[in-house]
């Protein structure tokens, strides 16, 4: 790639320490790349737990330093903490975010989605540029889109910095696609929604969204085993092979609903192709490239590599790879667009 950089085709993050972040905002965590090495990336749950104000619960977070806030009678654990609380007192963990924008049914969401920021993202000291991903168009988002990033963004802008809202799908295609000029597929798989983008040279053709992603698989897979979320949650995270047979009911169940998601994700992505009008003429084959903890069991890429395969596909595939850290491409991503526009 050329030495000389502009506005359109994102720059490599080289580790050079210009000011700028990359921040994904997603339904199940929040992501920061930046600072003297962009590749790092530092990771919260976005999730909470709610629990009575007392004395005594006040001292057990202070005795395990466990980050919380209190509101009145109440008091609220956020972030990677939520999840070691719930362990402890059998709580189930609370999201600000459902489907990939902000849960309007979460009357805490926006004050713990901003706690959980801020211990994250430190106040700019000269108006650094920040990007921040946002989902694509699609079902269950666009209503809420444009609110969704208007908060984020007047938030970001409230702790200095100038926000620029990126696109997720995209931000994986310039954290993964150096290499090939920017051009291909770049999809994340997350807990909310799976967010998919076409680029070529480092231009978005075609973004979309699917309401479908780890949650629903959790959620669903709760329901037909009748067995608690966590558990399932757990077992998905831990033991899940999708290459293998499985061999107990939440096996067998989590096999049918990743089934589900990605051969509704695949037919979607064939659809938008086909009624679209505005991709260039390609030279060569897309590559395609998964992120997203959703992507992230065994054998999920061979799924969706058969998926792509089995009814032919409108363009041709070089090849599928997964994310080199799927949990970080996005925040990666949009590390490196901030770092070219700077420069």
């Amino acid at each position: 790639m050329s030495e000389e950089k502009n506005s359109t085709t994102p720059a490599a993050a080289d580790g050079s320490g210009e000011a700028a972040l990359g921040l994904d905002i997603g339904t199940s965590r929040i992501v920061l790349a930046g600072g003297p090495n962009g590749h790092k990336a530092q990771t919260q749950l976005n999730a909470f737990v709610s629990v009575p104000y007392s004395k005594m619960t006040e001292a057990i977070l202070q005795q395990n330093k466990m980050v919380y806030q209190r509101n009145g009678k109440e008091m609220f654990v956020f972030g990677n903490d939520s999840e070691r609380f719930a362990s402890f007192f059998n709580a189930v963990p609370r999201r600000p975010m459902q489907y990939g924008v902000l849960n309007a049914q979460e009357a805490m969401g926006q004050q713990i989605i901003q706690a959980i920021i801020e211990s994250m993202v430190p106040r700019a000291k000269k108006n650094e540029l920040l990007c921040f991903s946002v989902p694509g168009r699609g079902e269950g988002a666009d209503s809420n889109l444009v609110y969704h990033e208007s908060i984020l963004k007047n938030f970001l802008q409230s702790l200095g910095y100038e926000a620029k809202a990126i696109n997720e799908g995209l931000a994986v295609v310039f954290a993964e696609l150096q290499s090939e000029n920017f051009t291909g597929i770049g999809i994340s798989c997350g807990g909310g929604m799976c967010n998919v983008s076409v680029s070529f040279l480092s231009v978005p053709m075609l973004s979309f969204s699917i309401p479908k992603g780890g949650d629903y698989i959790d959620y669903s897979v709760s329901q037909v085993t009748d067995e608690s979320i966590t558990r399932v949650r757990l077992a998905k995270e831990e033991s899940l092979d999708l290459s293998r047979q499985p061999k107990d009911k939440i096996a067998s169940a989590l096999h049918i609903y990743y089934d589900e998601v990605i051969n509704l994700l695949v037919e979607k992505l064939r659809e938008e192709f086909e009624a679209t009008k505005q991709l260039p003429k390609l030279e060569r084959p897309m590559p395609i490239v998964l992120s997203g903890g959703t992507a992230k069991p065994r054998g999920f890429l061979q799924k969706f590599e058969a998926a792509i395969k089995r009814d032919g596909f409108p363009v041709p595939v070089s090849e599928v790879r997964l994310a080199g850290d799927p949990l970080t491409a996005t925040a990666r991503g949009c590390y490196i667009a901030a770092i070219s526009e700077i420069r």
